[in-house]
């Protein structure tokens, strides 16, 4: 297939949501972009095979599945640690604070922000992650 100069490409990739994630990903939407563009500067007298388009649909299709199921996995796994947090409360926990310095004691709620999830341990608030030890 013959694919004629395009101008200059933009928004093909998009920026991870996630603040650790710094590499760069090939989103649903930007497949969708590639796909219809291709169907705009294929050359008429030789278009796309339909089976290559049926297997381009089944990739976009299974792309999207995937995405939806990392979407709930990421939900389970917020519930998963918010349960054990709550789980800890009136437990004794050692846990490391924002300072770096360890902090042990009872465990007398938990707070939820966004993602994160802290304990309070005292006046301490510390993040769930940052346990070490639970007696």
């Amino acid at each position: 297939m013959n694919i004629s100069a395009t101008t200059s490409s933009t928004g093909v990739y998009s920026q991870g949501t996630s603040p650790d994630q710094d590499r760069m990903t090939l989103g649903k939407d930007d497949f969708l972009k590639l796909l219809i563009t291709e169907l705009r500067y294929q050359d008429a007298s030789n278009p796309v095979d339909d089976r290559e388009m049926i297997a381009q649909l089944a990739q976009f299709s299974t792309l999207e599945q995937m995405q939806n199921f990392g979407s709930k996995l990421e939900e389970l796994a917020m519930v998963q640690r918010a349960t054990q947090a709550t789980s800890l409360i009136g437990m004794t926990v050692t846990a490391v604070n924002s300072d770096g310095k360890e902090v042990q004691g009872k465990v007398s709620g938990v707070e939820f922000y966004g993602e994160y999830v802290y304990l309070s341990i005292g006046d301490e608030r510390v993040l769930f992650e940052n346990v070490v030890k639970v007696s």
